[in-house]
């Protein structure tokens, strides 16, 4: 999904037709609301001076949005696009409240429209087009999440009904019912003010960083949970940027991860989380060690004998494995799962390796321990350490509880680093 000052292009297309067809609009209404004496058709005509300096602040928002980051503005120009779709809910506010007043004016004192057939026309005609353009800015607003456009798009549907009110007002004042126009157009008033609120308050909420879907938190939890390596993520932030999305998140990892495995990490929690969150410009991916780790600990093992069983010399051809839930205080629980692989002629190494990632181990007792396995476990934060073949499980968990075990360096049986 495209991110970035790219996504803009669409928006300044849109703004840049929108601006030539609502001023030829604006042109005819003004022309032919002066010859018929139609009030409603003046105002649609001043209605649509409004959306002419509307589309320049969108058309500069978008442009000025563009801009790269820069010492002062370090987050960049996107909610300059936030400040141009609450300037857009001002003007329909304004529109709205005036066209309350000039319907208001038509209600005391109904005065029936000369030139009905024209100010018709010139209505009927800005409906359909007016109605095509709020829907195009609608759509392309939507697909590059930007609010000013989506702003303009809900203004020019305020068009569409009040250019409905003006055919409802002329109709009635041919019939002999000019007071008809007002009591319409103060209905769509109403409706217009409404709609102008409701922008108004959307564009606040984005400025005070406040989440426009509590759900997202939830889905970046489990998104960034879904990483192998990740024990829990918490202290989700997330904000709208124009029409982006800025996010934080804290992961909780192992105790005794390198540098390098932290930050590679870190990285993969950012692409998962960019995968799954629309709009994500950019994820600060924070990383704390557990403070009590908990190890889920797998051993190949010669019976199905559990804690009494004795750790097997073979990687691929043990017949089992044992998977047990360590903490600092002990063994917490322990399975024994079948070595499925044991009687394969080929790929028994990188079958048991899948089988030990898709268990969630985070440690691995063993030991011989080819290169390939080796670089697949390393890769899913699983940390290897040598054991002698014949040794009690209970001594070999013994052992790590106690720091005597060396983590491998490579696919052999040497280790560097206590665990």
């Amino acid at each position: 999904m495209e991110t970035g000052p790219a996504v803009f292009d669409e928006g300044e297309k849109v703004t840049k037709i929108s601006f030539i067809v609502v001023a030829i609009l604006g042109i005819i209404k003004g022309v032919v609301g002066i010859i018929s004496g139609s009030v409603s058709l003046q105002a649609q005509a001043v209605d649509s001076l409004t959306d002419l300096v509307s589309l320049v602040a969108v058309y500069a928002g978008l442009r000025l949005s563009r801009r790269p980051p820069n010492e002062r503005f370090s987050y960049g120009y996107y909610r300059v696009e936030t400040l141009v779709s609450l300037l857009v809910a001002v003007v329909i506010l304004i529109t709205g409240g005036f066209m309350l007043v000039e319907s208001s004016r038509r209600v005391l004192n109904p005065t029936p429209v000369a030139e009905p057939l024209f100010v018709l026309g010139a209505a009927g005609v800005s409906i359909p087009v007016l109605l095509w353009l709020a829907r195009y800015m609608r759509r392309i607003g939507e697909e590059i999440n930007s609010k000013a456009v989506q702003s303009q798009s809900e203004d020019f549907m305020t068009d569409v009904y009040s250019s409905g009110v003006v055919l409802v007002g002329v109709i009635g004042s041919w019939i002999g019912y000019p007071v008809v126009e007002g009591l319409a157009g103060a209905l769509i008033s109403v409706l217009i003010i409404r709609v102008g609120l409701e922008l108004s308050w959307s564009g606040l909420l984005v400025l005070l960083d406040a989440v426009e879907n509590p759900d997202t938190l939830i889905e970046v939890k489990n998104l960034a949970e879904s990483v192998h390596g990740v024990v829990e993520a918490k202290h989700i932030r997330m904000r709208r940027s124009g029409p982006f999305c800025l996010g934080e998140v804290t992961i909780l990892v192992p105790q005794g991860l390198d540098v390098d495995k932290t930050h590679r990490l870190s990285h993969l929690v950012e692409d998962k989380v960019r995968e799954g969150v629309p709009r994500l410009e950019s994820l600060v991916v924070h990383i704390e060690p557990m403070e009590h780790e908990m190890h889920r600990v797998t051993l190949p093992i010669v019976d199905d004998a559990g804690m009494s069983s004795s750790v097997s010399e073979h990687f691929g051809s043990a017949p089992f494995y044992l998977f047990v839930d360590v903490d600092g205080e002990g063994v917490k629980r322990w399975y024994t799962r079948e070595n499925k692989a044991a009687s394969l002629e080929r790929k028994r190494g990188i079958t048991v390796t899948n089988m030990i990632v898709e268990e969630d181990a985070t440690v691995l007792l063993s030991d011989e321990l080819g290169d390939g396995p080796f670089h697949v476990l390393r890769d899913n934060f699983i940390g290897t350490y040598p054991v002698a073949g014949g040794t009690s499980v209970r001594d070999a968990l013994d052992q790590m509880i106690s720091g005597e075990l060396v983590l491998r360096s490579d696919g052999d049986k040497k280790g560097d680093k206590k665990v």
